[in-house]
């Protein structure tokens, strides 16, 4: 089988808009990481004919195909037929199949409707890959020309988990050079600043290649070298990045910065609240999404106006009227109330005007002042974006976060 991939998605929402095809997105990535080249990315709609049209159109260079969607048990979801039919297959009903998905429902405290009978109708042409987060298996076809057809559900948790415990093992198997990818996650620095610090420095790795990903949480850093030099080279670019980019680093591999947060709160045996206001709780939603955070943050407050402000976190009237509510004394009154308030160690608080209205001249939309306190520092920044109101909102998450992972370290 060639370690050549392409990634077909199925489903008219994603074609309408409507749904980010984010599938095809990390299944890029992880194929990458196992040095498996994508030729082409497919999205297409739920019907027979498109379906068959891209199967027909495979390159002859693929050995690996990934279909996502379609694998649900309503009338719209007609892959798993389709590409059974296409192989020479027909579809069987599995007894034991059903079992699983009654239990998984009943666990669920929900009735069995008989359309999920459908999901279990198997191929008998094809391998089952267990789904341990829904109803709709995985399945494995094998074609004349000896390609991988993946089918895998379009609900991205059960995709992940899929290809994490049955795909990616398969894939781990297959010859050829091996490689390593190093993930290098930096925020509070622009791509170009990036390039600037690192782009002359990196003619000393030649053998290093070299990915920028800009989102808007930072910029990734992704560092791809082959298996059989990572003893003599890692260790060196590790110190180079870390010498240009300082503490713009904060962590390697994939974890989210609250996740960093997170350990450092425990390590020290610190907890944390958070007082937010032109975030609209995004900043505590970021923290509850990490397993285990309970025992680090207590409590979030959304105190959205001026009114919530002063009788929730005591902030002082007279504040508020000489200096407004998006300035730095009233995030520092914000922050310590909520951590006097709380009985935390640290807090965190943040205030601005995230837009499209509200400006002024001295403080135009976009102007956001932070503030952390832990027990030995207290620290306030004063930041402007212009990247629209839903976006201003994540970049302030982002740039809050951060001050208090630096106040950490």
């Amino acid at each position: 089988m060639k370690s050549i991939a392409e990634i077909i998605t199925i489903g008219d929402e994603i074609l309408a808009g409507a749904t980010l095809d984010t599938n095809a997105h990390w299944l890029t990535g992880e194929l990458v990481t196992l040095n498996i080249p994508v030729l082409r990315r497919h999205t297409i709609s739920d019907r027979t004919e498109e379906i068959l049209h891209v199967l027909r159109s495979l390159s002859d260079d693929t050995g690996i195909v990934i279909l996502t969607g379609g694998l649900g048990p309503t009338r719209d979801d007609i892959t798993k037929k389709t590409v059974t039919e296409y192989f020479g297959g027909k579809l069987i009903f599995s007894e034991s199949l059903f079992q699983e998905i009654q239990e998984k429902l009943k666990h669920r405290n929900r009735t069995i409707p008989e359309s999920n009978r459908e999901q279990a109708m198997i191929p008998d042409n094809a391998r089952i890959l267990p789904n341990p987060m829904g109803t709709a298996a995985g399945l494995c076809f094998k074609d004349k020309k000896g390609r991988h057809v993946y089918l895998v559900p379009g609900v991205p948790e059960e995709m992940k988990s899929i290809f994490n415990e049955s795909i990616r093992p398969e894939l781990t198997k297959l010859p050829g050079e091996k490689i390593r990818v190093f993930i290098y996650k930096t925020t509070g620095i622009m791509e170009s600043e990036i390039v600037d610090r690192i782009d002359e420095g990196l003619n000393d790795f030649p053998m290093v290649k070299v990915g920028y990903y800009p989102s808007v949480y930072g910029v990734n850093l992704k560092m791809t070298v082959k298996e059989n030099e990572v003893g003599t080279v890692e260790p060196r670019l590790r110190d180079f990045l870390y010498n240009r980019l300082g503490d713009t680093i904060y962590t390697e591999g994939d974890r989210d910065i609250t996740e960093i947060i997170a350990e450092k709160l425990t390590t020290r045996g610190w907890t944390l609240s958070v007082a937010e206001s032109c975030t609209g709780g995004l900043i505590s939603h970021r923290l509850t999404d990490i397993p285990g955070i309970s025992k680090v943050f207590t409590e979030g407050l959304l105190t959205y106006s001026n009114e919530a402000k002063i009788r929730r976190l005591g902030v002082s009237v007279n504040t508020l009227k000489k200096h407004g509510a998006v300035s730095e004394e009233t995030v520092i009154e914000m922050a310590r109330g909520i951590r006097q308030k709380s009985g935390t160690d640290t807090a965190l608080s943040v205030s601005g005007i995230a837009g499209p209205a509200g400006g002024t001249r001295e403080k135009p939309v976009g102007t956001v002042w932070i503030c952390a306190l832990t027990p030995e520092k207290e620290k306030t920044i004063r930041i402007q974006f212009n990247k629209g109101r839903h976006m201003n909102k994540h970049f302030a998450s982002q740039a809050a976060l951060n001050l208090l992972r630096k106040l950490l370290l």
